[in-house]
């Protein structure tokens, strides 16, 4: 006798479409019989343990604080403190602001805030070529978080750029292709990086904005909302096309340009393989960045964790530590550079602690209880972050030697402004994670959110009644605008 599938009850609200895709097969008898054998997680998982109930299932605005608090105001006195001494810079000469010399031309202005704050910016690009390249369709969650946090990098970035060349008024070239420089090293950085942060990064966090005006906005908003909605659908494929090609470009291009210096740089980090370490390099920050960022605002906002899907971002980050240390490791045999590594002089201790940075977290994310393990996975996303960096910013500045006693020290001015790039985009994140739905939460938060927010409520038309609560969240916002 056949035996029937067991039928499935479709979820209410929203599901994402890992979940669906595991709640639409029927259970057979083989699955119930290996799942009896072991324990099952009550609520969150069925019989053959297909995930049920997800925490994180879409993103959600924090809404049970108010938008001024201390933290914010910290972050914005520096800020503010920043701003006013590159306002200082922009009208007076580089010399009194900035500790570099004619044999130290780039300062931490170039060398931290863009050549090692971007790598923690490569989130979008890790997570983003995960969910929508390798099918890891779950990360799809946390996408929001990585958008944002990548776009405000890459902005305070290159806005400190804006204050670190000697002429920041022909910026305007870089609009105009006949006065390019086709000789320079720079040129398609130059060109990338504003493209990317300014066009594809500011366009895949559109959804976040039309979200908003979406549901607080009059019934004309929402009309022209829907009526562009289709167009941005069809353009949205060729956008993810460009939002990771660029960064793939600039990324190794960034090692590239570093391989002008020749031997000026120590021989542990100048070799050809610069542009292919520095875009690893660039994968495990962004990677380790966003479980760093996910898991500090779940305990500020007192967020739920879904372990489910930082499992895979650890899962993920292991990997990732791992394949740049095998380039690492087969490059360093290649050159025959072994014995440096061992040397244990200066750089050679700067090598070992960069590598055990990076090697701890790759071996200790491979046992399943540490991924499931927040305290854990926030230590080794920190270790993994913290060796990134080290890799991209020791080779722009400590180990790199132009000239015989040439030394650099960051003046105090230099440091203040890179501190408030730095906070400028804390301050940011801070508003956007109160105004906007970047933060991943459970759909119960959005529905309750709806309830008890001052959102606008539809027109009544004549003959028609208005119901006294507002509609649920996830019902309302129309699948033509949702680029999930």
């Amino acid at each position: 006798m056949r035996r029937r599938a067991l039928p499935t009850r479709k979820k209410r609200g929203f599901a994402n479409s890992y979940e669906q895709r595991n709640m639409s097969s029927p259970i057979t008898t083989s699955q119930v019989s290996r799942a009896q054998a072991r324990p099952v997680q009550v609520g969150t998982r069925d019989a053959a343990g297909s995930t049920l109930i997800n925490h994180w299932q879409r993103g959600v605005p924090v809404y049970r604080e108010p938008v001024v608090t201390p933290l914010l105001i910290f972050f914005g006195a520096l800020a503010a403190l920043g701003l006013v001494l590159a306002a200082m810079r922009f009208f007076s000469p580089l010399g009194p602001f900035s500790g570099m010399n004619d044999a130290y031309a780039w300062g931490i202005w170039k060398t931290f805030n863009v050549m090692t704050l971007t790598a923690l910016g490569s989130a979008p690009l890790a997570v983003g070529m995960a969910a929508w390249v390798f099918n890891r369709r779950k990360l799809h969650v946390v996408m929001r978080t990585a958008l944002v946090s990548g776009f405000l990098f890459y902005a305070t970035g290159l806005f400190a750029l804006g204050f670190d060349v000697g002429r920041p008024w022909n910026f305007y070239s870089f609009l105009l292709p006949w006065r390019w420089n086709a000789e320079s090293a720079m040129l398609e950085i130059s060109i990338c990086m504003p493209l990317y942060c300014a066009v594809f990064l500011l366009f895949e966090n559109l959804p976040l904005v039309l979200e908003r005006y979406y549901y607080t906005g009059t019934d004309q908003t929402r009309a022209v909302l829907r009526g562009i909605g289709p167009f941005l659908r069809k353009i949205y494929p060729f956008v993810i096309v460009g939002a990771y090609v660029l960064p793939l470009m600039h990324q190794s291009s960034l090692g590239g340009l570093l391989l002008l210096a020749g031997n000026k740089i120590n021989p542990l980090w100048q070799t050809p393989f610069l542009p292919l370490l520095y875009l690893l390099a660039a994968g495990l920050c962004g990677l380790g960045f966003v479980i760093f960022l996910l898991l500090v605002a779940g305990l500020r906002y007192s967020r739920p964790l879904d372990l489910d899907v930082l499992g895979e971002l650890g899962n993920l980050l292991s990997c990732a530590c791992f394949l740049f240390l095998a380039v690492r490791a087969g490059d360093l045999l290649w050159r025959g550079q072994v014995h440096a590594a061992f040397a244990f002089d200066k750089m050679s201790i700067l090598f070992l602690v960069e590598t055990a940075l990076i090697l701890i977290p790759a071996f200790v994310l491979r046992i399943k209880t540490a991924r499931e393990t927040p305290r854990t996975m926030l230590k080794m996303a920190t270790l993994a972050c913290l060796g990134g960096m080290f890799y991209r910013f020791i080779p722009t500045t400590i180990a790199f030697i132009p000239a015989h006693r040439a030394r650099y020290f960051p003046a105090l001015p230099e440091v203040l402004m890179a501190i408030g790039y730095i906070s400028l985009g804390i301050v940011g994140f801070l508003l956007a994670v109160k105004y906007f739905a970047v933060l991943p939460g459970d759909i119960k938060d959005w529905n309750h959110m709806f309830r008890s927010a001052p959102w606008r409520r539809p027109t009544a038309q004549p003959g028609q009644n208005v119901k006294s609560n507002p509609p649920e969240g996830e019902q309302a916002w129309p699948a033509s605008l949702s680029t999930r």
